[in-house]
């Protein structure tokens, strides 16, 4: 099995113009994608990409760099400028394109970037697919070329991209729901939500207070979107709206405040989108890193839970295999699979918060108010490596040690970010002190294990 060297969870991430996002990386990338798409493409004259990017300054030059290696392929490239990701993935599915790439490092800070790909159902690319990519990333004769002339690809503008997005989401997602008179507070996170998530909002009615949507290049995610949730609840309750909702850097997640200035996370969408599941299909995928309280509730509901790894990937993967309609993350990232569609989209799932509570004339802390939520806490350690966490006896131990602390009303995760060097160490249990003291210890015997000095 090829071990993967390149592909996180998440696509390919680094230091923007460094590292795997270093020009000659970015090339090689590029030529690999290119590749790939002209090998695998089945159709009619010349294969064709869509590339979106978000809102930070290295966004263009790594577009550039990458589009123009993919149409040495014989591979048509066409710009959609800045957009969601959850935009790209609709549009790929929607307008037939044969691979869609969005160059963003999401949550991650502005000096990181990324290379994102989904494929023609507008999902993330199977693990297969990604590793025959890496293959010819290492491949040097993956650059040769034998397009010349006529045959090389077109580089196509797609401005119209936007508008078909918006139009998707308020003509025919979201046709039913009226929030005419009703005011949510929206924060970009200074990210490609910004350029079309407010127009969502009042195409459907809702007079939109919008913060952190004046993007420079270099303020994405600075003090502002889903990390930073918690400061939209003054503005909520000052303005007397619905609910405020922040985005990530490319609008697949969000994070709620209710109308008390309350913050619900991921697992609170799932409780409530758990409720409200069809009798013939009453099961739901979460992750290791989701709050017991929400397998408490699933449990009373009789609702069937089905837990992955984390990553999106992973959840949409058993939501393909199990059946299941509705998936997500704590982080906000949820997934729905709706008649062949898929959607990872922010302002969709904030949508459709917003729809069960218009049905059922319900706040949103009322809805989220089911699910009783066990006291977490999250601790990051910097790495210097990513060793098995089980070939590192301190950390076992300490880990073995903690459980018999917490007993049966407690647990410990301990594992790596997929996009960062980072270690993760979540405690969860009834009493928050005694799981803050134990991620502490935790997280220190990891630092003196394999920190970053």
């Amino acid at each position: 099995m090829h071990a993967r060297r390149y592909f996180g969870t998440d696509g390919i991430r680094d230091l923007a113009n460094s590292g795997n996002l270093s020009p000659d990386m970015v090339l090689r990338i590029g030529h690999a994608i290119g590749k790939v798409t002209f090998e695998d493409f089945r159709g009619e004259g010349r294969p064709s990409i869509l590339i979106v990017r978000d809102t930070r300054v290295s966004g263009p030059m790594i577009q550039g760099i990458l589009g123009g290696a993919i149409m040495a392929h014989g591979v048509d490239v066409y710009d959609g400028g800045v957009l969601p990701t959850p935009a790209a993935a609709l549009l790929v599915r929607q307008k037939k394109f044969d691979l869609g790439i969005v160059v963003s490092a999401s949550h991650n800070a502005m000096p990181d970037n990324g290379i994102k790909i989904f494929g023609a159902d507008g999902r993330k690319l199977s693990d297969d697919t990604e590793i025959r990519i890496e293959k010819f990333i290492d491949l040097a004769g993956s650059r040769d070329v034998d397009f010349t002339g006529a045959d090389i690809g077109r580089h196509m503008p797609f401005p119209e991209g936007l508008e078909f997005y918006r139009q998707a989401m308020v003509e025919d997602l979201f046709a039913d729901l009226d929030l005419s008179g009703k005011k949510i507070v929206l924060d970009c996170s200074y990210g490609s939500g910004s350029v079309v998530s407010k127009s969502i909002l009042e195409g459907l009615g809702a007079e939109v207070i919008v913060v952190h949507d004046q993007p420079t290049g270099l303020n994405i995610n600075d003090e502002a979107g889903v990390f930073f949730v918690g400061r939209l609840g003054e503005i909520v309750k000052r303005e007397r709206a619905i609910f405020g909702m922040a985005l990530d850097g490319d609008a697949d997640r969000v994070l709620m405040v209710d109308e008390l200035g309350e913050v619900q996370d991921g697992d609170r969408i799932l409780a409530i989108l758990a409720q409200r599941l069809e009798p013939g299909n009453r099961q739901l995928v979460a992750t290791v890193m989701s709050n017991m309280g929400l397998k408490v509730l699933l449990k009373s509901l009789d609702v069937t839970m089905h837990e992955t790894p984390v990553g999106d990937r992973y959840v949409a993967e058993r939501m393909e295999t199990s059946g299941a309609k509705v998936g997500g993350e704590q982080s906000g990232h949820i997934i729905f699979h709706e008649d062949s569609r898929w959607f990872g989209d922010g302002v969709y799932t904030a949508l459709q918060v917003a729809r069960v509570s218009e049905q059922e004339k319900k706040t949103l802390s009322q809805l989220a108010g089911a699910m009783e939520q066990f006291p977490q806490i999250l601790e990051n350690v910097k790495v210097v490596e990513k060793p098995p966490i089980t070939e590192l006896p301190t950390v076992q131990d300490a880990i073995r040690q903690a459980q018999i602390k917490l007993g049966d009303e407690g647990r410990i995760l301990v594992r790596y970010s997929g996009t960062e060097m980072l270690a993760r160490v979540m405690v969860e249990g009834r009493d928050q002190q005694s799981i803050t003291a134990i991620a502490n210890d935790i997280a220190g015997v990891l630092a003196d294990e394999i920190g970053a000095k």
